[in-house]
C-alpha cells in the first residue's frame, strides 16, 4: 500500500495580514504570501517555486526582500517568535533567528538595511521590542522597547534603515 504525497504546483490568491506581502524580487519575480507558503512567481515564465513555512510555525506575520533581491526574511509564528532568511537563488534556509528577549509571539514588520547585512525586526504585543541584528552571524546588535500607549494604533510597519559607523 502507497500513500500519496500532495505537493503544491500552484497556489493563487495572497494571503491578507502578513506585513510586505507582496514585493518584487527582481523584475520578472513576485513575491507573496499564500496559506503556509511564500510564492515565487515568474511572470514572463509562468512559473511558480514555493517557500513553505517551519513544520513549528502557525503562519507568517512579515517579510521583506532584501535590497540586493538576494535574500528574503519571513517572520513566522509559534510558540515563540522567529525569522528565517532564505537565499532566494538556492531558496535553501540561510539563517533561523530567535530571541529571548523579545516577549511576543510575532514579529509585526521586517525591514533590511541597503546593504542587505543588516535586519530591523519590530515585535508585536505585549512588549513591543525592535531588534536590531547583524543577520548573517544571528547577532542583535541593539533592542529598544517601542512602548504601544492604550488608544495608539498598532504598530505595523518599520521602514528601511541605515547604518551609519562613526567610529
Amino acid at each position: 500500500m502507497s500513500i500519496a504525497i500532495a505537493q503544491a504546483r500552484h497556489i493563487f490568491g495572497v494571503k491578507t495580514g502578513v506585513t510586505g506581502n507582496i514585493c518584487y524580487q527582481d523584475e520578472q519575480t513576485i513575491v507573496y504570501t499564500s496559506g503556509a507558503y511564500c510564492v515565487l512567481y515568474n511572470i514572463d515564465q509562468k512559473m511558480q517555486k514555493f517557500i513553505p513555512i517551519s513544520d513549528k510555525a502557525n503562519s507568517m506575520t512579515a517579510l521583506a526582500v532584501s535590497p540586493n533581491r538576494r535574500y528574503i526574511a519571513i517572520a513566522e509564528t509559534g510558540e515563540k517568535a522567529i525569522i528565517t532568511i532564505f537565499d532566494l537563488h538556492s531558496l535553501r534556509r540561510k539563517k533561523l533567528l530567535s530571541s529571548s528577549e523579545v516577549e511576543s509571539k510575532e514579529y509585526v514588520s521586517l525591514a533590511f538595511s541597503p546593504d542587505s547585512k543588516y535586519l530591523i525586526a519590530q515585535g508585536g504585543k505585549p512588549d513591543w521590542t525592535l531588534l536590531y541584528w547583524t543577520w548573517e552571524k544571528a547577532k542583535i546588535m541593539a533592542t529598544a522597547r517601542t512602548s504601544n500607549p492604550q488608544g495608539m494604533p498598532p504598530i505595523h510597519q518599520v521602514n528601511s534603515i541605515s547604518h551609519n559607523n562613526h567610529s
